[in-house]
């Protein structure tokens, strides 16, 4: 009979080993993931219809501190054809931009391009969902120009 060397299962690292099962990783719960603030790097945005509205979702990933880095965190932000200056997403806009928007300025979410700090809380679902980490505040830019919109 042919022995089994077991020596190769023990040099797989531990999250190697986690990553080879098919088992989903389970969202972050408010302990694993506190509100506060933190740096993040907007990723991307997208445009669709959330909670009945349109709206505009801006993705940011934490990276700093260490300890959560890596999490995705989004801000909505009511996004209609035609954006009026009482609108979220407008003073937003003026925020990264760093000033109001010249006339012909297509109001690009380019402009949320660099390092942010934010302030992040937890979203409380009214209809059943489940809780999300959100941003609700970009507090200041850290890193990174506003590109130029024309």
């Amino acid at each position: 009979m042919r022995s089994v060397d077991l020596s190769e299962d023990i040099r797989i690292a531990p999250a190697q080993k986690e990553r080879e099962t098919d088992w989903p990783l389970a969202p972050p719960s408010e302990s694993d993931f506190p509100g506060g603030e933190y740096i993040a790097s907007f990723i991307e945005h997208a445009r669709g219809t959330w909670f009945k509205q349109e709206k505009i979702k801006l993705i940011f990933k934490i990276v700093d501190p260490r300890l959560y880095a890596g999490y995705d965190v989004r801000l909505f932000a009511t996004f209609e054809k035609k954006i009026s200056r009482a609108s979220k997403y407008y003073a937003l806009w003026v925020k990264a931009n760093g000033g109001v928007p010249l006339r012909g300025d297509r109001m690009s979410p380019r402009v949320f391009r660099g390092y942010w700090k934010v302030r992040v809380a937890w979203s409380v679902p009214k209809n059943g969902g489940y809780p999300e980490p959100q941003v609700v505040e970009l507090i200041e830019r850290v890193a990174g120009e506003p590109k130029p919109c024309k």
